[in-house]
């Protein structure tokens, strides 16, 4: 038996769990980010426009930013920042406060940790010293990293905006009214100075309107019609000229993954890959209808969709039955896909992309969907591949 080697493990497992990890444990990282994002926002005060909602934050949050950050509204409400990579939770959110421009991950390594506790105070000096935006969009998330009473601790808002509401996050919240007292934490955190925004066409827009304590708008519309309406909105509130909403609005491009309409050879595909809940895949199938003329086929390739509780299956019968009259393939990824009852089904976004090229007819216009980790991008890589292969000439024997 090898003592040494025994006691050089005791030895090292005693240094890691009764000295480093009470010590320097993940959520002091955390808290001492949280409290250096706080102490830069105090200082300088940025104008906030907090975004929530079950379906297009994201779209709305890279929208109203890009409208804001054209020339000449940036002249009227000065430089803007945004939330970026889908940094919408706790650290998200501070991370952005504190400028940083990338997904930010906290180091799990003992070193990583401590090197970042130390660096943090220096990084939040550069930042409350040098150029700062004047305005802030901030996508808030929901889910097991993301609090909405903490968010709007961290960076109260001057305009909330809620999407719509729908079954998302219900996993965790367990029922729609859960996800909806949830959602009107930003809403409430608004003073009677700001404004809120709801977007209308879900059940829950007069619960939230009774939550505010500013004057509420509401807007209509679904999709990036809806967040075009968001942003006209806030434009008219900021004191922004319509010409430049406008001229800003024709040159916005929806951020990967949402909704993006990608004109391949042969076939038209509507990539909405990033992530899926009931009322995204509904509004997803909504586009493809729209999109797909006669004669062009519309193939709807859906994975499943995550984090929706014991109503899960339900609510995956619910989206085959809504597919039924928007789609003429409909083709299923993961196991709780097979109750969108497909005409093809595929255990993983994997084989679907291997066998995808021999469902396809010219001239398709394709809706690939799915919850983040059905990974259904990969379906999205081999279509391009596709593609660029019908393109290459053929090779002369």
């Amino acid at each position: 038996m090898d003592y040494a080697n025994r006691g050089k493990v005791k030895v090292k497992k005693f240094i890691v769990d009764v000295i480093l990890e009470p010590l320097i444990p993940l959520k002091r990282v955390e808290s001492d980010l949280i409290f250096w994002a706080r102490f830069v926002f105090l200082l300088r005060r940025p104008f906030v426009i907090g975004i929530t909602g079950s379906v297009g934050k994201s779209t709305t949050t890279a929208l109203v930013a890009a409208v804001l950050s054209h020339r000449d509204a940036r002249q009227i409400v000065g430089p803007v920042g945004c939330t970026m990579e889908n940094m919408n939770d706790d650290v998200g959110l501070a991370a952005t406060l504190l400028c940083f421009k990338s997904f930010l991950i906290l180091p799990w390594s003992y070193a990583g940790r401590l090197a970042m506790i130390f660096r943090l105070p220096f990084r939040a000096l550069r930042v409350v010293l040098g150029r700062y935006p004047k305005v802030m969009v901030l996508e808030c998330g929901v889910g097991s990293t993301a609090n909405l009473h903490r968010l709007v601790t961290i960076a109260p808002p001057n305009i909330a905006v809620v999407t719509r509401i729908g079954a998302a996050h219900l996993e965790m919240m367990k029922t729609l009214d859960g996800v909806v007292q949830e959602k009107s934490v930003l809403v409430r955190a608004v003073p009677p100075t700001g404004v809120v925004i709801l977007g209308q066409g879900h059940a829950y827009v007069s619960q939230l309107e009774q939550a505010a304590r500013a004057p509420v708008i509401k807007v209509p519309g679904q999709g990036v019609e809806l967040s075009q309406n968001v942003a006209r909105v806030i434009c008219q509130h900021m004191g922004i000229p319509e010409e430049a909403v406008n001229s800003a609005l024709k040159d916005f491009k929806n951020p990967k993954g949402r909704l993006n309409r990608l004109e391949f050879a042969g076939m038209t595909v509507i990539d909405d890959s990033y992530n899926a809940n009931p009322m995204s895949m509904e509004l997803g199938l909504d586009t493809l209808a729209e999109t797909a003329k006669p004669p062009h086929r519309r193939l709807a390739v859906l994975g499943f969709m995550a984090e929706l509780g014991p109503e899960g299956p339900r609510f995956h019968e619910d989206v085959g039955a809504y597919a039924r009259n928007r789609t003429d393939i409909l083709i299923g990824v993961g196991e709780l896909s097979k109750l969108y009852k497909p005409d093809h089904w595929f255990d993983s976004s994997e084989a679907c992309a291997d066998a995808i090229e021999n469902l396809l007819h010219l001239d398709d216009c394709v809706l690939v969907k799915g919850s983040h980790s059905a990974r259904m991008e990969l379906v999205v890589k081999r279509l391009r591949k596709i593609a660029e292969r019908r393109l290459s000439p053929p090779v002369q024997a």
